[in-house]
């Protein structure tokens, strides 16, 4: 925001001249007194208001309490126009563009594995098609193989505005590296730089508190520290994970305080980018799926068509036992909406392709309230 100041001369019409040095000459003579309290003028203030600014100006008029004084020197005196100079502040606001995320600002690119996964997709759900066409696939290319920074700066950034989270992030890392080795902008850009888990989890929790995590977040990366120095998260470079499934990193991850199904759904589908994954949790993935399988939804129920009778315990189908009716407690929606269970079940057409079709779905989800955190 810029300040400027400037001189506006002001013309106000007075029924007297009541700034004539004779006016004195006229006090003696009636032998009035006026108090601090009888002003002779008073200002009242006039706003005005155009594309750019605001101006505010002071008029100058005639105090009710000094009438009586000045009727004598009033009546003998003719009315001109005085002239004032006021001046005035003008604030004027000149629009700056909107600072970006700079996570958004990654590199992307088209994966190998984009040409094959779209043509199944595409075969398995037609309906799919016009995303298809209107948004390119790509992804994020600059996958940090540190997973203890990755999940360290997630749970930093959770739920908080990620201007927040920047600087969050920024005075965490400087508390260890204290020299000007990193900055705001360098962290931005991609710098490496990192305390490890043993720095971390010897760090006392009142010294993160400085650094402006809450209570709980340090007590939520620390939690973290002790799981990777303790070995109960064994994955730590890529060659361990391909010998783990997508359970059992969930099984590992979920143990850690602060880390939800929906963390563990964003650190496969990013940072790992394993290809089957659909994040029930994520609002934008589930916004999308509604209005993409709209259609299916009848009677308060999605996807009835796919809904399978279960079968009676002790009896096999064939057998000629009594089956049970198709359970619609759990596809029942609220308001419409759909629940986990709706979402895997309209999702089995994706197999084993649902990371990329819920990529689809966030940009099928509504653009102007719905973020895709991939």
């Amino acid at each position: 925001m810029q300040t400027r100041r400037r001189t506006i001369a002001l013309a106000v019409d007075s029924t007297a001249q009541l700034l004539k040095p004779t006016l004195d000459t006229s006090f003696k003579k009636s032998k009035a007194r006026v108090s601090a309290k009888r002003t002779l003028v008073t200002a009242s203030t006039l706003s005005i208001e155009d594309e750019s600014s605001t101006v505010t100006v002071v008029t100058v008029t005639k105090s009710r309490q000094t009438k009586k004084v000045l009727s004598k020197a009033i009546a003998s005196t003719s009315a001109e126009t005085v002239s004032v100079s006021i001046t005035a502040t003008t604030t004027e606001t000149k629009s700056k563009p909107p600072a970006e995320d700079p996570w958004k600002k990654r590199p992307r690119h088209v994966p190998d594995y984009a040409r094959e996964a779209l043509a199944h997709l595409g075969k398995a759900d037609p309906a799919l098609a016009p995303l298809i066409a209107k948004h390119p696939y790509e992804i994020h290319a600059d996958h940090d193989s540190n997973y203890f920074r990755v999940l360290c700066r997630t749970i930093l950034g959770q739920q908080i505005h990620w201007k927040a989270a920047r600087s969050i992030i920024y005075k965490f890392v400087s508390h260890y590296f204290p020299e000007g080795k990193v900055t705001v902008e360098s962290l931005d850009e991609g710098d490496k730089t990192f305390p490890t888990p043993q720095q971390v989890l010897t760090t006392p929790p009142d010294q993160l508190r400085q650094c402006g995590l809450s209570e709980r977040k340090a007590s939520y990366i620390q939690d973290l520290a002790k799981h990777f120095v303790e070995g109960k998260i064994t994955f730590t470079d890529k060659a361990m994970l391909q010998a783990l499934t997508d359970q059992e990193l969930a099984a590992q991850l979920l143990c850690v305080r602060g880390i939800g199904p929906w963390t563990v759904d964003m650190f496969l589908m990013d940072s790992l980018e394993r290809l089957d994954v659909l994040p029930t949790l994520d609002l934008g993935v589930r916004k999308g799926m509604e209005k993409h399988f709209a259609h299916h939804y009848k009677n308060g129920i999605w996807g009835a068509h796919l809904i399978k009778p279960e079968v009676e315990d002790g009896d096999e189908e064939g057998s000629g036992g009594k089956k049970k009716k198709a359970s619609k407690g759990k596809a029942k929606a609220k308001k419409g909406e759909m629940s986990c269970d709706d979402m895997e079940r309209m999702a089995e057409i994706w197999r084993p392709y649902r990371s990329i079709a819920s990529w689809y779905m966030w940009r099928n989800a509504d653009e102007e309230t719905i973020t895709a955190p991939i």
